[in-house]
């Protein structure tokens, strides 16, 4: 069986014409900056329920600081060791906007946590629901690419946790 040389030109072409549909969905919807930060903000949540600690590195910026004095690498410690707590969790969120600025986006998001776990774990859901204001991420856009936002900072101004004591 041979291939025609008609049939190669249709594959090729239909090839080219895949690629570009592809570009364009990541152009027109994917890579938006908005529909990034979304999927940003999810992903940091889902590694931070799975203990994935690789993955939170990858979606902390260096420059990361917040209010409890955490810097990127005690912020990552202290959730890890927060979520080691639990034998299973699950954090429901609702994000309830997203607004950029230049390079700079901010998510405001409610979180409610559920599982079980240490007494430590029971602890924490019942610290973390009983919030009323929403959680906010800082992203910064780190490069020209549209994916690469990293968080920058968390604030969530009726959480008290004493920077000496961590948890």
């Amino acid at each position: 069986m041979s291939i025609s040389l008609k049939q190669i030109v249709q594959i090729i072409v239909g090839v080219l014409i895949a690629l570009v549909a592809w570009l364009i969905y990541c152009v027109v919807w994917l890579w938006q900056p908005e529909r990034q930060i979304r999927l940003h903000t999810n992903h940091l949540l889902t590694a931070a329920e799975n203990h994935s600690v690789g993955r939170m590195q990858s979606l902390i910026a260096d420059s990361y600081t917040d209010r409890w004095k955490h810097d990127k690498e005690s912020a990552i410690r202290e959730c890890n060791e927060v979520f080691r707590q639990f034998i299973f969790v699950t954090i429901q969120r609702q994000i309830l906007s997203c607004s950029i600025s230049g390079d700079t986006a901010t998510v405001q998001a409610t979180l409610k946590v559920s599982g079980n776990g240490s007494p430590v774990a029971e602890a924490v859901t019942e610290r973390i629901n009983a919030l009323h204001e929403p959680c906010v991420f800082t992203w910064k856009h780190m490069s020209g690419k549209p994916w690469d936002w990293q968080l920058v900072g968390f604030e969530q101004p009726e959480l008290q946790i004493d920077p000496t004591l961590g948890l």
